[in-house]
């Protein structure tokens, strides 16, 4: 029953050119995911194989605001555009705001950019809004003769439709705002007349402000870690379209910073995934080129280090080790650090080697954590309780041939015999996840798909 729900409805997806998170065409599908998602992408796509995808090549998952920014660069007038120049894309939709910063690093045959800062974004889209005005009126009014469900669904629909839509403190609605509650008397002290509540302008603004102060922060906060100068801030998404938070925006940034909301912005998410999967399927059908990411977070692993630096190697973090007779020390090594450009699809790779006594007998499995750390502004030496654990990769050595085994034995310091097992990791950043492979003794193990945030 689970199966056939499951190819129903990604059948349903498939088909329908329109769905604001998917794009397929000739078995191609793009998948959108904010960038902090927690979306399960690996049964995403078993569920896309099981329905009508047989090849993980037919399908891509890009983030929401990289698809946002390709459809938004693409429309910029090009005579006014300049290389070097950089802007924030800042989406505003119903959930989260997310943002992301580009530079242009070429103008012709196509436009080409790059992540100029690693992106961000948080739960202050406008359902927040919503929740706030919901809030609101049943704090009011909920004790009211009258109030019921209805009268709040009515409310909520013309807040939603109306009212968010077109606030804008500075030239409308100055006195009041007229809320229909019919059946509830009136009520003088609470403002309530002929089933009408009127809302005075501080309360409006009481539901505004926090979500909108919220969003202008994280713009600023954005300028700030892409340490070059601004040319323009992108509003997109539904709430992307409001004029009042467009105006607060003008009016935080400056008059040096240009605050736009280009065409058809409330649909930029969906229009750039399709741009990017036409692009994917045929590379002639680019219309903006990304040169390079910027790394989320630090990305790495923790491994037992024997040949550290004297910066490294520490009294505090060092211990005696009887196997190598001699000092050693737990170190972060790191695929890749936060901001740090990333190009798509080149793997970043770190060696190390794990020891099984011989004595011990036939080793069976060795594995290892991949460690993530987004707070932390340089990327730490040591493991902090900033660094956490992303996912866990495994081997069955039982896999490996014996005669393949019988090479890696050798003896250490402490006169025991070892296999020495050589391994690696690769890492391989794209647009809404990363890949790690782990390889022992040059053969493939497990692979996992992860978040990439």
């Amino acid at each position: 029953m689970v199966a056939q729900l499951e190819k129903k409805v990604f059948l349903s997806i498939y088909e329908s050119l329109h769905h604001p998170v998917v794009f397929a065409r000739k078995n191609r599908a793009v998948f959108n995911y904010p960038p902090n998602s927690k979306c399960p992408k690996e049964k995403t796509l078993q569920a896309c194989q099981k329905a009508c995808l047989k090849s993980k090549k037919e399908i891509l998952f890009v983030s929401e605001p990289e698809a946002a920014a390709i459809y938004t660069l693409h429309g910029l007038d090009r005579h006014g555009l300049n290389i070097g120049d950089t802007f924030i894309l800042c989406d505003a939709g119903g959930g989260t705001v997310d943002l992301i910063s580009y530079t242009i690093t070429e103008l012709h045959p196509i436009l080409k950019v790059r992540e100029a800062a690693s992106g961000t974004g948080e739960r202050c889209g406008s359902t927040f809004l919503n929740r706030r005005f919901g809030d609101f009126l049943t704090s009011k009014l909920g004790v009211q003769p009258g109030w019921d469900s209805e009268i709040l669904a009515e409310a909520m629909e013309k807040f939603e439709s109306v009212i968010k839509k077109h606030y804008s403190p500075s030239t409308s609605n100055k006195e009041s705002y007229s809320i229909l509650v019919p059946g509830i008397p009136n009520n003088d002290t609470l403002g309530i007349k002929r089933g009408r509540y009127i809302m005075t302008p501080a309360e409006m603004d009481g539901i505004f402000e926090p979500v909108v102060r919220k969003i202008i922060k994280l713009v600023e906060a954005q300028i700030l870690s892409t340490s070059r100068k601004i040319t323009a801030v992108l509003l997109v998404g539904g709430f992307g379209q409001n004029n009042y938070l467009k105006e607060r925006l003008r009016a935080s940034l400056g008059s040096g910073i240009l605050v736009l909301q280009p065409p058809n912005a409330w649909t930029a998410v969906v229009r750039g995934a399709v741009m990017l999967g036409l692009a994917r399927a045929n590379s002639k059908l680019a219309a903006v080129g990304l040169v390079s990411r910027a790394a989320r977070k630090h990305y790495g692993v923790n491994i037992r280090c024997t040949g550290c630096s004297t910066r490294v190697l520490t009294a505090f973090h060092r211990y005696w080790s009887e196997k190598y007779r001699r000092y050693r020390i737990l170190a972060m090594r790191w695929f890749i650090k936060k901001n740090e450009p990333i190009t798509e699809s080149q793997p970043s790779v770190i060696f190390f080697h794990t020891d099984f006594l011989l004595s011990e007998g036939t080793p069976t499995l060795t594995g290892t954590s991949i460690l993530c750390d987004e707070q932390t502004v340089a990327a730490p030496i040591h493991k902090t309780s900033n660094v956490r654990t992303l996912v866990t990769l495994e081997a069955d050595l039982r896999q490996l041939p014996k005669s393949d085994l019988k090479k890696t034995i050798l003896t250490r310091e402490d006169g025991n015999q070892y296999y020495s097992i050589d391994c690696a990791i690769e890492a391989t950043f794209y647009s809404a996840s990363t890949k790690y492979v782990l390889l022992c003794e040059g053969k493939r193990y497990d692979t996992v798909t992860a978040e990439y945030a």
